[in-house]
């Protein structure tokens, strides 16, 4: 019996031995330390080995501080690399955790760089902050299937693009969560919006392209009884000049009523005469929180909107129809003497001439003190309807290194010839050019107040 017990103990030993001797001849064999696969903790402590495998010294140590934030985040169920990246890469240690790291090898395996860590942590915060990871997680869970109970609810009432909204939320929740919990959620809230996002159709009814306006619908599908979509965001964009003649992109948004439409009318006065309407489903800012965590994804949603967008052509008519208008401006010198130059009307008649209205330059000459602009054009063109008239004048002149300032200021205004009737007027204008001459700073002036002014009195030509 003694001799069994001996043969026993001797053959526990020679297991022991060889189980040593492997994990020592695998680690000699791999050029690393033995800890490195197989580190050695006190019941009370939780040890991590972080690998990072690079050409460069400091990417293989971030690589490393990685692997073990990774590892971490593994074991407590929650994401943890934002908040202690920085304080485990300089300092070595994450406080909440007392973690720190024990030892350290570095080896060159050709072009690569290895860096192994071996971070020690107490087990008790550890287990801790895996209990409160998992509240989190059964918080988020509850969340998520709040947030899915209203988002089913609002597609049935037909609020689809609220419904997306919901399901962006809930994309971001599980997007936060650890892979395991959170990737069917997250693919579950994408193809969500995706298929919502796919079935959107917008139309347009004929209205009437010479005001313009027209009715908008959005519907999910594209047959005429699909159902359609109420609060949903549309922006329309429309061509427009700016105050200076150029023509930029305007837009309004709407939101679609109970009856899943819109009546578009311009709020801008200043949209070309002749142009297309841009309309698009307003959704850019909804799904821009899926550009942080998913850019491919969120750069097929844009797309996939773009494709929705319809336009609607229109052509404005001005109240003048196809009539020419009159360009009636008296220009003053500083003096108040009459000048013969028309630089103001010139402008005007280019800017009329852009929207294919006719114009032309007219000289009234000097006036009595009875006698006004709308009474001598009726005599002198009995058969035009409409005219530009009003006075502008230098205010001020200034000399300065060289180079002449000149201020213009006036008046103009739009009136039927016929009923000698005020159609709109720009009120006080005021314009300032800086020239190498005189006459150069006086022309830009003039020419200046042309523009302005011609820019506030295009709304009056349209109804």
């Amino acid at each position: 019996m003694k001799r069994l017990c001996g043969l026993v103990l001797i053959l526990l030993l020679l297991m022991v031995s060889c189980t040593s001797v492997t994990s020592w001849v695998r680690s000699s064999f791999g050029g690393v330390p033995s800890w490195v696969y197989e580190p050695q903790t006190s019941r009370n402590q939780l040890s991590f080995v972080g690998e990072g495998v690079s050409t460069s010294l400091v990417r293989s140590e971030i690589l490393a501080y990685e692997s073990i934030l990774q590892q971490i985040s593994s074991y407590i169920g929650d994401d943890i690399f934002d908040r202690y990246m920085v304080e485990l890469s300089t300092g070595k240690t994450i406080n909440d955790y007392q973690l720190k790291i024990t030892q350290d090898f570095v080896k060159q395996e050709g072009d690569n760089i290895l860096v192994f860590y071996r971070a020690v942590a107490d087990k008790g915060r550890l287990t801790t902050a895996r209990s409160e990871a998992e509240v989190r997680l059964q918080e988020r869970e509850q969340e998520i299937t709040e947030l899915n109970n209203k988002a089913i609810q609002a597609f049935r009432d037909n609020k689809d693009l609220v419904a997306l909204l919901y399901y962006v939320e809930i994309a971001e929740i599980a997007y936060s969560m650890p892979a395991e919990r959170g990737v069917q959620r997250y693919n579950q809230a994408i193809k969500r919006i995706e298929d919502i996002v796919a079935a959107l159709s917008l139309s347009s009814s004929t209205g009437d392209p010479t005001i313009p306006t027209t009715t908008i619908t959005l519907r999910r599908g594209k047959r005429a009884i699909s159902p359609r979509v109420v609060e949903a965001p549309i922006i329309v964009y429309s061509p427009a000049r700016d105050g200076l003649g150029e023509i930029y992109r305007d837009f309004q948004r709407f939101v679609t009523n109970s009856n899943g439409q819109f009546i578009y009318t311009t709020n801008n006065p200043t949209i070309v005469n002749r142009g297309e309407l841009e309309i698009n489903i307003d959704l850019e800012e909804s799904i821009a929180p899926l550009k942080e965590i998913d850019s491919a994804t969120h750069s097929a949603l844009i797309e996939s909107i773009k494709e929705k967008q319809i336009n609607y052509p229109y052509n404005r008519l001005p109240v003048t129809q196809k009539e020419e208008i009159l360009v009636a401006l008296s220009e003053f010198s500083l003096k108040g003497e009459l000048l013969s130059s028309t630089y103001a009307a010139k402008e005007i008649v280019e800017e009329l001439a852009r929207d294919a209205i006719k114009g032309r330059v007219v000289r009234v000459g000097p006036l009595d003190e009875d006698e006004n602009y709308v009474d001598t054009l009726r005599l002198l063109y009995p058969d035009k309807s409409y005219a530009i008239v009003g006075e502008v004048g230098i205010s001020d002149t200034k000399e300065l290194k060289s180079r002449f300032t000149v201020t213009v200021s006036g008046e103009l205004s739009l009136v039927n010839l016929k009923t000698k009737r005020i159609l709109g007027s720009t009120g006080s204008v005021r314009a300032n050019a800086v020239e190498a001459t005189l006459e150069e700073a006086t022309a830009a002036a003039f020419s200046k107040v042309g523009i302005l002014g011609g820019f506030l009195l295009y709304r009056f030509l349209y109804n």
